[in-house]
């Protein structure tokens, strides 16, 4: 796995021991986890705020670096290592509780992200009719809800960020994959625990939206209208997983057709392991492939 740093240079295959670089339909959709041999230079190169690129040109920021020691002993020295943690570049403010609170009406969620300390411009966006975020709190977690209440996800590909609803997720041009390399997932009780029954109350102060389905958890969702509550019943279910020789196709937001199925990559993880440290080299991509259910 090529992985530039700061000073224009990529990690020496001498020094990567490891990398996961994973995508997801999540607020913050782009991760890349590494371990590598520590040395001088690798030591001022993976600082936190330090920048890496992909060889797609993703750009990454670190967010966190850690020195571990390895068991590992080369030369009667222990083999130090860097764990080093990075996100999509911009991202970073959106990892922290927030210092103030954010309240917008009328808004999108590019101006949720800029409001929230994000510097990032998603290309492809939809209107949102509120936000709140209180002082103290995740800004993920504000955001995973407003995309909630749309039927949305965010999207990570090579033309930048996008908001997709996910009844447009589904559309487009599928990879066709043989039902062999395929390993499905059967868990109804996965699903009647997030088969939730949400119920607001309407402006009047009285009467109830929402409908309460027998045998399902109720939770009470406030200032939802109708539509909101329609919304927050279609959801993206996990049916099958798929694991493949390294594959960049298999990345969040992709869709896959099996026999008469399509289905979209909710996450795609790619893993490299060089064997500095004993054991088979390995270059791998594992995805999760999930459909949209609507809990009518």
């Amino acid at each position: 796995m090529n992985i530039q740093l700061e000073d224009g240079n990529p990690i020496g295959g001498g020094n990567l021991i490891s990398a996961i670089y994973r995508t997801d339909l999540v607020p913050v959709p782009v991760t890349l986890e590494l371990v590598v041999k520590a040395d001088d230079r690798l030591h001022e190169l993976l600082l936190v705020d330090k920048t890496l690129a992909t060889p797609k040109g993703v750009s990454l920021t670190i967010v966190k670096s850690q020195v571990i020691n390895e068991q590992s002993i080369k030369a009667g020295k222990r083999i130090a290592a860097l764990h080093v943690i990075a996100v999509l570049s911009g991202c970073e403010p959106l990892l922290g509780v927030t210092k103030k609170a954010v309240s917008l009406t009328n808004t999108s969620f590019n101006e949720v992200y800029r409001a929230l300390g994000a510097k990032v411009r998603i290309k492809r966006d939809i209107k949102l009719a509120s936000f709140v975020c209180l002082k103290g709190q995740m800004p993920t977690v504000a955001i995973a809800k407003a995309l909630q209440k749309e039927s949305a996800v965010i999207c990570h590909s090579e033309q930048g960020l996008s908001v997709i609803r996910l009844n447009e997720l589904m559309n487009g041009e599928a990879t066709l994959f043989d039902k062999s390399a395929v390993q499905w997932i059967d868990h109804p009780n996965a699903i009647r625990h997030g088969n939730i029954n949400y119920l607001s109350i309407d402006d009047n102060g009285s009467d109830i939206l929402g409908t309460a389905r027998a045998e399902r958890s109720i939770e009470y969702y406030p200032r939802a209208d109708n539509r909101e509550l329609q919304n927050l019943r279609r959801i993206l279910i996990t049916k099958a997983t798929i694991t493949r020789q390294l594959d960049d196709r298999l990345d969040a937001g992709k869709l896959v057709a099996v026999d008469d199925k399509t289905l979209v990559i909710l996450t795609g993880a790619h893993r490299f392991e060089s064997g500095a440290l004993g054991g088979p080299a390995v270059m791998a991509t594992k995805a999760w492939l999930a459909q949209v259910e609507d809990r009518a």
